[in-house]
């Protein structure tokens, strides 16, 4: 045991060696392809053609060395800025382009855009994260034949798909208006772990282009709030993008020492650019101290950092499912690497806030745990227990400045469905279960489902299901011993795209025949008598008036008589497990025996009351039962064996595979 326990010690050592040993790395410059859709609905999607100055926004707030590239779609597909580096020039043409979007063209050929956008997908790009941000009012529309729609909407999916992500793209998708093909762009989204959005009305285009421009090109923030902003030493250059209500008519910023500014300056190094909703102001060399702004800020408002002092934070995932925990790690790199001072690490002090799109409830997290030996501080977010999009900001507070990083996650259901009912006659329940498989998203043919029923009492069972025309699985059960059950799917396969799929699936939870039952049947009848007749005996009066002689003469004889009680009772409870087990082991025997049986064999002994199993999957049924002495007692009634529930055939059994 020594020896074990050593090793285990080792490995754990070895293991947290490895992991301090790893440095988060700056991430990559972003590589944005931003695709628009100008077919002619979008006369009435966009009436006023609200995507000119989204788009105009993005193509301002590219930075330097990232790359970019702008295309149009409708039956064909235009190229309006070449995709190359970014830098002030392409910044100008871009912002020129985007005032040519329009509603003019037929059509809506969502796979030849993606196509134009990734023409280079076949060369690979270490040096930047290429995303794809695809903007559609419209379902897949290449010809006025319905087949050949559905067609090219399944050669999106099964053969386009993969290749992108295989190449390392992530499709950030927006759909305007309720008409959009929403599951088609979900799924893109989703499979490579991008950001998909939806925009009810056309007024909110620039704020959802915001929200994934800040996931395609992340950048370092310091906070704002209705205070300003704090500008430190390492501050190079800061950019204030500043939206303003509708009733003000403009901004003006506040230098830490007393200066105002309203326009541009190039005396003072800055540039301010003023539409009627919000304005743009980058600083070169700005003055440390506190930024104050003088305007009624509207929401979006940010301020974005270029500094020596970067807060870089370990990229995060885009999709995860409900319950899923997300793993946080961050740290801070000066001159190009990783700060492990541990009297600048011991002042920084961190909090993560969660807030639901839908809800907008926030709740915070403390980040606490102190930095790793190599710089990295690292902690988890959990409690995403609804679905829909949330939103993450991580605050990191260092006394003399101050870091956010913004993450927008969404929470999503599974690619299965879930069907469930309960067949009742008499006292008899029977649970029926059914997982559908979205077939735009698992590849069937190389997913495994196995189930799973757990009670209480500690009878558990497992049994691989076969699939039923290549889309569901099912089976059903019915219990009869006094326990609290939990039924779940655990699938292990593939998606169409390619990437893996695994997913515990919790079906149900629930106490057997109820709650009272359960809690009522905790302490046995034999252990209760047992300590009712062991408290008789420790309740017993001693006799204390024998004289001192006759208790020395005596001694033995008690002790006999003690030891002589201890002996049955030990040889009584001996015998009582080995009965006990086996008559559980034969009754496991039995259960697996029964759950080996054909369909034929299993109706032969139904009629002579033969113990049945836990069924699946097509034409007639099993019942899972578990009676009260600890053993499973699968038992099927002969009503039970109706076309509309399951055959035991469709259960995988590793033993009738190994006589085949």
């Amino acid at each position: 045991m020594r020896q074990v326990l050593y090793y285990l010690l080792l490995g754990c050592t070895l293991f947290s060696a490895v992991c301090d040993a790893s440095e988060i790395t700056a991430p990559k410059p972003a590589d944005v392809r931003v695709v628009i859709d100008i077919s002619g609905s979008m006369k009435k999607t966009d009436p006023n053609n609200l995507r000119k100055p989204a788009v105009d926004l993005i193509v301002r707030l590219l930075p330097d060395q990232s790359k970019a590239g702008l295309w149009t779609f409708g039956q064909s597909v235009n190229m309006l800025v070449p995709h190359r580096v970014v830098d002030s020039q392409w910044r100008e043409e871009g912002a020129k382009k985007a005032n040519s979007i329009n509603s003019v063209a037929m059509f809506t050929n969502i796979g030849g855009a993606l196509e134009a956008a990734a023409a280079d997908h076949a060369t690979e790009s270490s040096a930047y994260q290429r995303n794809v941000i695809l903007l559609t009012d419209g379902v897949v529309d290449i010809s006025k034949e319905a087949v050949v729609n559905l067609n090219e909407r399944k050669r999106i999916l099964t053969e386009l798909l993969p290749r992108l992500k295989a190449s390392d793209y992530r499709i950030h998708t927006i759909a305007l208006s309720a008409d959009a093909d929403q599951e088609l762009m979900k799924k893109l989204s989703i499979a490579t772990d991008g950001i998909f959005e939806v925009a009810d009305t056309a007024d909110e285009l620039m704020a959802t282009f915001l929200r994934i421009f800040d996931q395609a090109v992340p950048a370092e923030r310091v906070p704002l709030d209705e205070n300003g902003f704090l500008v430190d030493n390492s501050i190079q250059e800061f950019t204030a993008l500043i939206f303003r209500r509708a009733e003000v008519p403009a901004t003006v910023i506040i230098a830490p020492d007393g200066k105002e500014y309203s326009a541009t300056d190039p005396a003072n190094n800055v540039n301010w650019y003023r539409t009627d909703k919000y304005d743009l102001i980058t600083v070169q060399q700005p003055v440390a101290g506190q930024w104050k702004v003088k305007t009624d800020m509207a929401p979006g408002s940010r301020v974005t950092v270029v500094s020596n002092l970067q807060l870089v934070v370990q990229p995060l995932k885009s999709n995860i499912k409900l319950n899923e925990t997300i793993d946080i790690a961050y740290s801070f790199i000066a001159n190009n690497e990783t700060l492990t001072n541990t009297d600048f690490l011991s002042l920084l002090t961190g909090e993560a806030f969660v807030t639901p799109a839908a809800s907008k409830e926030t709740k915070t997290h403390t980040l606490n745990k102190p930095a790793a030996a190599n710089g990295v501080f690292s902690d988890q977010l959990e409690g995403f227990t609804t679905q829909g999009a949330h939103d993450i900001k991580i605050l990191i507070d260092g006394k003399t400045f101050k870091r956010e990083f913004i993450h927008r996650v969404n929470v999503s259901d599974s690619a299965f469905r879930v069907e469930k009912r309960i067949d009742e006659q008499g006292d008899k329940k029977t649970y029926v279960y059914k997982l559908i498989a979205d077939l735009e998203i698992v590849d069937v043919a190389s997913t495994k489902v196995i189930a799973t029923i757990k009670n209480s009492k500690g009878n558990n069972l497992e049994r691989e299901l076969n699939a039923i025309e290549q889309s569901q699985w099912e089976f059903s059960f019915a219990p009869a011993e006094t326990a609290r059950y939990t039924i779940a799917m655990q699938v292990t396969g593939t998606q169409i795209d390619g990437s893996p799929l695994s997913e515990t699936i919790a079906l149900d939870d629930f106490a057997y025949p109820d709650e009272a039952a359960v809690l009522a049947g905790q302490v046995p009848a034999s252990e209760a008598s047992t300590e009712s007749s062991s408290a008789s005996s420790e309740a017993a009066p001693v006799t204390t008036d024998t004289p001192a002689a006759a208790d020395s003469s005596n001694t033995w004889v008690y002790i006999a008589i003690v030891a002589a009680n201890l002996l049955v009772l030990v040889m009584g409870f001996v015998a009582y497990r080995v009965i006990a087990g086996k008559s559980h082991k034969a009754e496991l025997e039995e259960m697996e025996k029964t759950l080996n049986m054909s369909p034929d064999s299993l109706k032969k002994a139904t009629a002579k009351d033969t113990p049945a199993a836990m069924d699946s999957g097509g034409n007639s049924a099993g019942d899972m039962a578990m009676d009260s002495g600890g053993g499973m007692d699968l038992s099927m009634p002969d009503d039970l064996m109706a076309d509309n529930l399951f055959p035991l055939d469709n259960m995988e059994d590793d033993s009738n595979k190994d006589k085949t």
